[in-house]
């Protein structure tokens, strides 16, 4: 009888936790973010970034959907050449344009494979992302491991540039492939601030 007291306080201290922790806001702490640009004539280059922000929540009715977004900052992508981060930037991604193209945003996050209550594993996401003034789905991989009271995020995806209306990038007869591929890493936790 003993046993079935500790069992049951043990499964309603498991319960009282899980109602805590899933309406939590995951916020974004330090973050990179790696564009990796396969060049026409072979070879490659990438466009690094740390300025990556935003918070995610659980969505209501155990929607495997997250509400929130996480945005990147298109005007502080560096290719580690001034002259190629000029013409990225402004002839490109037209970041001086404003609002829908100095940020890629992506929203409608969902995980398959993974909770969103307490994600941890390998597994997928998918959502929408806005680039250059287009949002369109996007798909990728995702694996989310725990860094002492946070969590290491990791993810990656495929962007096709003609799918957001991004003009084929070339300098002397060198050019940047459709097709680039966005490594992202951060650290997420709980009410921290971003």
């Amino acid at each position: 009888m003993a046993g079935a007291n500790v069992k049951s306080t043990v499964i309603g201290v498991v319960l009282a936790a899980a109602a805590l922790v899933s309406p939590g806001t995951w916020r974004v702490g330090q973050g990179d973010v790696r564009v990796i640009c396969p060049l026409t004539v072979g070879g490659s280059f990438e466009a690094k970034t740390a300025a990556l922000k935003g918070s995610v929540t659980v969505g209501a009715n155990g929607s495997q959907t997250l509400d929130g977004s996480l945005a990147v900052d298109l005007r502080t992508l560096d290719t580690g050449i001034g002259l190629r981060n000029e013409h990225l930037r402004e002839k490109y991604l037209e970041v001086n344009k404003g609002t829908g193209f100095d940020m890629a945003t992506l929203s409608a996050i969902a995980l398959t494979g993974l909770s969103p209550i307490a994600p941890e594993g390998k597994g997928s996401f998918t959502g929408l992302l806005a680039v250059h003034g287009v949002v369109r789905p996007v798909a990728g991989s995702v694996d989310v491991r725990r860094a002492g009271d946070s969590l290491r995020v990791k993810a990656s995806f495929r962007l096709d540039l003609p799918d957001y209306n991004i003009a084929k990038p070339r300098y002397l007869g060198i050019g940047v492939t459709d097709n680039v591929q966005v490594e992202v890493a951060f650290d997420v936790s709980r009410g921290a601030r971003w």
